[in-house]
């Protein structure tokens, strides 16, 4: 049954700087969910060292461990958010990733480090689902893609913040002693960590409940009623329909995510390869991916801005597709470098490719999926992305290495698991294109018929 709201205005009777405000808000929570998710990676060697785990064990904090509730609860989640308030979710997620991000640091076992890591990701389960909901009801279509790539440029913000400036800060604090506070106890240098990062998260779920639940778009759309609420049965069907359409997406966006989830051994491969301490790839890494991340989103921004100009219904797609022609081989071969300086010139290549592909994912998904189904299309589209990427990818790379039976196989278990993955991805993308603009112009002659017929004329579609 679905939950009352109390007339919930609609976007287009809210000032646009206020719409602004919230996608600013939603960036700022993408940020903030980046930070904690990857601050495991920056801790990597103390934790290794301290609770004894073997690189597979560090694989499974670093994926599954954050995946497994992230996969349970996203399309619950989604389902939840396409019937009552966005914005309370988002507030309850929040206050439960950032709990249990500083519950890590009284972690004493690898049982314990995996279970709160697993509570990190119940948390953040919500983000997707709750924003892309948000941002599409507070813009129209036309404007989507612009709003939708700044709350995707704060996953590299979020990622980039981590090394820039908690890169430096764990390298000092490891040479700090042990901290003694009341209750906790003696805490080590990489438990403060956790406990400086997730604590102050919870001011965000409070500033969360100022942000006003929009009315919903309440359009037709094919196969649903203007207003109707699907069953997660029917939403799933609608997919099912447009399998291939959406299948082009989901391969793409899992690739890109693949390749962005063996970021989180960055660390560990710049020290083994390169002899690199964690300030130093902090900085470095943290400098590429504040620049090259705003880099490949605004050149992202810009392709498809100008094909949607154009009239090209795809355009979204387009931009992710060159991001993966820019990304993939630059991962593939940034860890094989001769030296430092040339791998950290194509891991920038890679992290533009990367951002493109990262912005044009979500973009994409919602000029697809119709408003009835949004936030559970989004759960499912994160759903499949995270089981296939984050709770392979990470455990993949470990396993790898421990079976070349040298730390220092590192680099080559990385660029391996590249190409293995990217090559195949983009081919199937390519493939994709025609079914992908087919479901668009059918969902847009529901939508917008003038827009529709303007599409249909600049394809040559007859």
């Amino acid at each position: 049954m679905d939950l009352p709201m109390n007339d919930p205005p609609h976007a287009a009777s809210l000032p646009q700087r206020y719409a602004w405000y919230v996608v600013g808000l939603l960036t700022l929570t993408q940020i903030v969910s980046y930070l904690d998710r990857f601050l495991p990676s920056l801790l990597l060697q103390p934790m290794k060292h301290d609770l004894q785990l073997s690189d597979f064990q560090v694989g499974l904090v670093l994926g599954p461990a954050f995946v497994i509730f992230y996969i349970l609860l996203g399309v619950p989640v989604g389902w939840l958010a396409d019937r009552i308030s966005r914005r309370a979710i988002l507030a309850a997620g929040i206050a439960v990733w950032c709990t249990m991000t500083a519950a890590a640091s009284l972690a004493a076992s690898f049982g314990v480090l995996f279970l709160t890591r697993l509570g990190v990701g119940v948390g953040e389960a919500t983000v997707a689902p709750a924003s892309v909901s948000l941002i599409s009801d507070y813009f129209g279509r036309e404007r989507q893609p612009r709003a939708m790539s700044l709350f995707m440029a704060g996953a590299f913000l979020g990622a980039g913040s981590t090394f820039l400036f908690f890169g430096p800060l764990v390298h000092y604090i490891e040479s700090l002693p042990p901290l003694s506070l009341p209750v906790l106890g003696t805490l080590r240098s990489w438990r403060l960590c956790f406990l400086a990062v997730g604590a102050p998260g919870l001011l965000l779920s409070a500033l969360m409940l100022t942000v006003r639940e929009p009315a919903r778009d309440a359009q037709a759309a094919p196969g649903f009623a203007a207003g109707a609420r699907p069953t997660f049965r029917e939403g799933i069907g609608y997919i099912l329909q447009h399998w291939r359409a959406f299948g082009t997406l989901f391969v793409g966006s899992t690739c890109n995510v693949t390749m962005g989830a063996l970021a989180l051994w960055n660390v560990a491969l710049f020290g083994r390869t390169w002899g690199w301490n964690v300030a130093q790839v902090g900085v470095a890494v943290g400098l590429i991916l504040f620049t090259g991340g705003p880099a490949g989103t605004l050149l992202g921004v810009f392709l498809t801005n100008r094909d949607l100009a154009a009239g090209r219904r795809d355009a979204t797609l387009r931009a992710l597709f060159t991001g993966l022609l820019i990304g993939v081989p630059a991962y593939t071969l940034f860890p094989l470098m001769p030296g430092v300086k040339l791998a950290l010139a194509a891991l920038f290549c890679a992290h533009v490719g990367q951002a493109m592909a990262t912005a044009a994912g979500p973009a994409t998904l919602v000029l697809l999926a119709p408003a009835p189904i949004r936030a559970q299309s989004t759960a499912i589209y994160y759903l499949v992305m995270s089981v296939l990427a984050q709770l392979i990818g990470p455990p993949l790379v470990g396993l790898l290495t421990d079976a070349m039976g040298s730390p220092a196989a590192l680099r080559y278990a990385v660029s391996f698991e590249a190409a293995l993955v990217g090559i195949p991805c983009t081919v199937l993308v390519w493939q994709g294109f025609g079914h992908y603009r087919r479901a668009v112009r059918e969902l847009d002659a529901s939508v917008d018929p003038k827009s529709w017929q303007a599409s249909r004329a600049v394809e040559g579609v007859p």
